[in-house]
């Protein structure tokens, strides 16, 4: 990114980091429950989390992984949700509504590329 981040994008990267603290959260909460049906919450929480991590390292300067990244963080954001939800604990529950908030509040940073490609195109 050329200069600095919009408040947009701010604001996405911020949700990344919610959704970062919510997934390990709750895979701790699930580790704790020792129930075995929880091993695929707790893997995707994990993927979530650090998918979210890469993302939250490469957003920033503009890499060109940064929108595989983004792609395969969605995937688990989506992912992640859908497990979660199917888990009636409040720590499950809570993780899925975050994530489905995550998942439309992360768009700016998808758009990110083509802005940037429009504006080398002007100069």
């Amino acid at each position: 990114m050329q200069g600095r981040l919009s408040a947009q994008q701010r604001s996405a990267l911020t949700n990344v980091t919610q959704a970062i603290e919510v997934c390990e959260w709750c895979a701790d909460q699930c580790v704790q429950e020792a129930d075995p049906s929880m091993i695929e919450c707790i893997r995707l929480c994990e993927d979530v989390a650090e998918l979210g991590e890469t993302a939250l390292a490469l957003a920033p300067r503009n890499s060109r992984y940064t929108q595989s990244v983004l792609q395969a963080f969605q995937g688990a954001l989506q992912a992640c949700a859908q497990e979660c939800g199917r888990h009636q604990h409040a720590h499950c529950q809570e993780c899925a509504q975050v994530l489905s908030q995550v998942t439309r509040a992360v768009q700016p940073l998808q758009q990110q590329p083509q802005q940037q490609s429009q504006q080398m195109a002007m100069r």
